[in-house]
């Protein structure tokens, strides 16, 4: 009888692809992850309390590559389950509710746990392109990096505590002095020292840490940071919602600078302006060396894996950012 209406209660899951494996030797360790979470993607969708009895459609997706991304119908309801490929990822949950708590537009968190060693959160389906497919169609408004850099400041008012990832429900570091100084951050900027990415004699970072230290000691709140706030981690809802944070405690002005960075990479520097007027829009006098250490200290923090990934692209545009505006 109980195997009867197990087989009655499984829901029928019909997949429509598989997930998207990286040809990169540096995400290896990420592919292996993807490809177990897969068994138990399945488990969870044939016993979580809200698919069982249901028909599901299970799409992966093909973009990212830190976290599992799945798209899921069950019936008539559409959900997004988010896995990340870090175990020890953690944080998203809270630093979406936060956003929304202060009025930003983001997917709404349902539920959060765990698929084996991995974190997960199931969140509403937003039905919307992203903000990159909607800008290479020419349909986003020419003035939407002002809007979203007032959504950035936004995200920044709520206080956190302590700098770093969340680890066991709390920041890894006390001061953001241990952040910069830590291993993991060292690790990057040794890389690209030693690689020859950036000119050490126009952009040393030891002054870039300096500055950043004591513009911290000056203003020293911690924020909930997204840390990868660009085109293809917004979708072009109305008003825009904010997916797939890097979620990290830190000072706003590494956020920002990482945002900056990032979105010079596409060579369009007008959208890095528009971007950094919106955020600073209340704000004029705002400390532009210390925004100029943060976008430089972003570039030494993200050139490794652009390094090994071949965006040797993106990153003479960055270069030449730095020269031409920065």
């Amino acid at each position: 009888v109980f195997l009867i209406c197990y087989n009655f209660l499984m829901p029928q899951i019909n997949y429509k692809n598989k997930p998207r494996l990286s040809e990169h030797e540096i995400d290896n360790t990420p592919n292996d992850r993807r490809i177990a979470l897969v068994p138990l993607l399945e488990y969870f969708l044939s016993s979580d309390e809200m698919f069982v009895g249901k028909d599901i459609s299970v799409e992966y997706s093909h973009q990212g590559v830190s976290s599992l991304v799945v798209f899921i119908e069950a019936d008539a309801n559409k959900y997004v389950l988010k896995v990340p490929l870090n175990p020890t990822a953690e944080g998203e949950a809270l630093f979406l509710k936060k956003w929304e708590e202060v009025g930003v537009t983001v997917p709404h968190v349902y539920k959060e746990g765990k698929l084996g060693d991995h974190s997960y959160i199931l969140l509403s389906f937003v039905d919307a392109p992203t903000l990159l497919e909607s800008i290479k169609k020419g349909l986003v408004k020419s003035d939407i990096w002002v809007d979203l850099g007032k959504i950035l400041y936004n995200m920044h008012k709520p206080s956190a505590e302590g700098y770093g990832r969340l680890v066991d429900g709390k920041a890894q570091y006390t001061t953001f002095k241990d952040w910069i100084m830590s291993e993991k951050v060292q690790e990057k900027i040794k890389y690209v020292e030693e690689a020859g990415l950036l000119d050490t004699k126009l952009w040393p970072i030891s002054n870039m840490i300096d500055t950043l230290v004591a513009y911290d000691e000056r203003n020293p709140k911690s924020s909930y940071c997204h840390m990868d706030f660009s085109a293809d981690d917004i979708m072009a809802s109305v008003p825009p919602t904010i997916i797939d944070p890097d979620p990290m405690f830190n000072n706003g002005i590494i956020d920002i600078g990482c945002s900056l960075q990032v979105l010079s990479a596409q060579g369009n520097y007008d959208h890095v302006e528009d971007l950094k007027e919106g955020y600073f829009s209340n704000n004029a006098s705002y400390d532009k060396s210390a925004l100029r250490a943060a976008i430089i200290l972003s570039a030494y923090m993200k050139f490794r894996y652009w390094h090994k990934t071949g965006r040797d692209k993106e990153m003479a545009m960055v270069r030449k950012y730095l020269i031409e505006i920065c």
